[in-house]
């Protein structure tokens, strides 16, 4: 499978519009972010994809053909859900014995799987001695039991620590070196934003914004801050020499430009963060050091919601 393309999805819940006329593609190699506030379709559009509801209207295509949501698209599919909730009385072993059978694989490839999320120690304890995070890891190891071509993540790193987390950027790693597909629900944008390719922003049921991470910031249009370490003394000319420093920097500043602590603070556009990086080239002795902080997916991703 190279690509998996729903078009102009559509699914009304009563009175409300849940999704109206939603298109997304997910290709081959690349993980894509599905973000937006409670109540943006991201749940009913994973469900959608899913075959657990049904569209009004939509259409959907594998490497470009069109086709059903059969058995035989769901077979190529591996879904871990926002709550997973399993057997108490199994062992990991066991659960994942239950869905091998399921899916066909074998035995061998439960062993690698309990391996691969870090539970082979914990593989014959009962679920119920499992804490939050070794359930979430049980639960993406039956996600990728069956080596899916399309894996959907929903909130994939609720109650994971730093151990699990490793387990998932490894994965999403795996699934886009095999040129597999991923598709991550989440509210952990800052956390996820270096693992993912796409960013598919939703809103009241339709799409607000899709592209990089680049592509938002670009669409948002908030300025970058850059913080200048200047050498400053009591000397008349050392002041003169900032002085004048800071009157070239209002050429582009946008926002506010503010001096405090051997510091000066700007705020400019994103087109013009490389021009303002080079003019300490003409302050030789003035500017020791620079820091260029652009916004955060947080505040890009406040600033589309807020623009809608």
């Amino acid at each position: 499978m190279r690509s998996l393309a729903a078009r102009g999805v559509s699914v009304a819940l009563g009175a409300i519009r849940a999704l109206d006329d939603v298109s997304l593609e997910v290709r081959a190699g690349r993980a894509t972010m599905l973000v937006g506030p409670n109540g943006a379709g991201k749940s009913t559009l994973i469900k959608v994809l899913l075959g657990l509801v049904r569209p009004d209207f939509a259409s959907f295509e594998l490497d470009g053909e069109r086709v059903a949501i059969d058995n035989e698209w769901k077979a190529r599919i591996g879904y871990l859900p926002e709550a997973v909730a399993f057997s108490e009385n199994l062992t990991g072993q066991q659960l994942l014995r239950f869905f091998g059978r399921a899916r066909g694989v074998t035995r061998a490839r439960e062993q690698a799987v309990l391996d691969r999320v870090g539970l082979v120690a914990a593989g014959r304890r009962a679920i119920r001695g499992y804490s939050r995070g070794m359930r979430q890891r049980l639960g993406l190891g039956v996600a990728i039991l069956s080596k899916p071509d399309l894996l959907v993540l929903d909130e994939p790193t609720s109650g994971l620590d730093q151990q699990g987390l490793s387990v998932l950027w490894s994965l999403l790693d795996e699934w886009r070196e095999t040129e597999r597909m991923v598709l991550v629900s989440t509210h952990d944008l800052a956390l996820m934003e270096r693992h993912v390719d796409e960013i598919c922003v939703l809103q009241e049921g339709r799409v607000r914004a899709h592209g990089s991470s680049e592509d938002l910031r670009r669409a948002a249009d908030l300025p970058h801050r850059i913080w200048f370490d200047i050498g400053e003394s009591d000397d008349e000319a050392s002041r003169t020499r900032v002085r004048l420093l800071c009157e070239a920097m209002e050429k582009w500043g946008r926002g506010r430009i503010e001096r405090r602590d051997g510091r000066i603070l700007v705020e400019v556009g994103s087109d013009d963060v490389l021009e303002l990086v080079g003019i300490q080239a003409g302050f030789p002795g003035v500017v020791r050091g620079m820091r260029v902080e652009e916004p955060t997916l947080d505040v890009v991703y406040d600033r589309l919601l807020g623009a809608a």
